[in-house]
């Protein structure tokens, strides 16, 4: 009996010795969290860079501030080819213009006026009728009449100081050049499509001609002849009352 249990007791240390060893399992790795979404950065927009400002050449900024310094009143007479063939002799000082309109033949005694006075202020025009050869007839006197319901704008022509002020910075200056026997300055620039060529007088600083021809090859030229500087008054380009 005492050899049988040793014999059980053998075998269960035999039997123990060779079980398996019991393999360790890896502990559980945390799982790692999904990365916070980023916000898409959404596209400004394009810079846009700033077009560069034209500067205006000493020389051309000379020419240009000259009628400003030198002019207080002018006088010329007006031709707008191909158009307006007959000239009206033009009187401008400060806001006051006064036409004195060609006087065409035949006309009709009646309702005649040879002259216009404007206010570009007030945007105002008129009629007088001046010349007493044309004014005063058998049935009537015109000289005593006032039209005073003109068309303002029917009148109303850009001037050469107007003229001389919308000239922009990218002019170019092309020479001088003696025109209308008048010491000048050719410049000529671009005009939404339009070249205008300008003669402006070296003294005043005013176009006494401007030529603007368009993309289809028409030619309008502006003239201002026999132009004279500084000798108008007040009462030259203002309606004297009726007598």
């Amino acid at each position: 009996m005492k050899y049988i249990g040793l014999m059980i007791a053998a075998l269960l240390v035999f039997l123990i010795a060779c079980a398996p060893a019991q393999i360790a399992q890896p502990a559980a790795q945390p799982v790692p969290a999904a990365p916070a979404a980023q916000p898409v950065a959404q596209p400004g927009p394009t810079p846009v860079e700033a077009a560069p400002v034209p500067t205006v050449s000493k020389e051309l900024q000379d020419l240009l501030s000259r009628a400003d310094q030198r002019v207080k009143s002018y006088k010329y007479l007006e031709l707008i080819l191909p158009d307006k063939k007959q000239p009206d002799t033009i009187s401008v000082k400060g806001s006051k213009v006064k036409v004195k309109l060609y006087e065409y033949e035949p006309y009709i005694p009646k309702d005649y006026f040879d002259t216009v006075y404007l206010d570009t202020a007030t945007q105002t025009a008129i009629g007088r009728c001046e010349t007493k050869a044309r004014c005063v007839w058998a049935q009537g006197d015109n000289t005593k009449r006032a039209w005073t319901n003109l068309d303002y704008n029917q009148f109303r022509r850009k001037t050469p100081y107007e003229f001389v002020k919308e000239v922009p910075a990218t002019a170019t200056i092309m020479g001088p050049e003696v025109h209308f026997n008048r010491g000048t300055t050719r410049i000529q620039y671009d005009d939404a499509g339009k070249l205008v060529d300008m003669w402006i007088d070296d003294s005043y600083g005013l176009p006494v001609e401007i030529s603007i021809t368009t993309s289809d090859g028409k030619v309008t030229s502006y003239k201002f002849n026999d132009m004279t500087f500084n000798g108008l008054a007040d009462r030259d380009v203002t309606a004297p009352a009726l007598a």
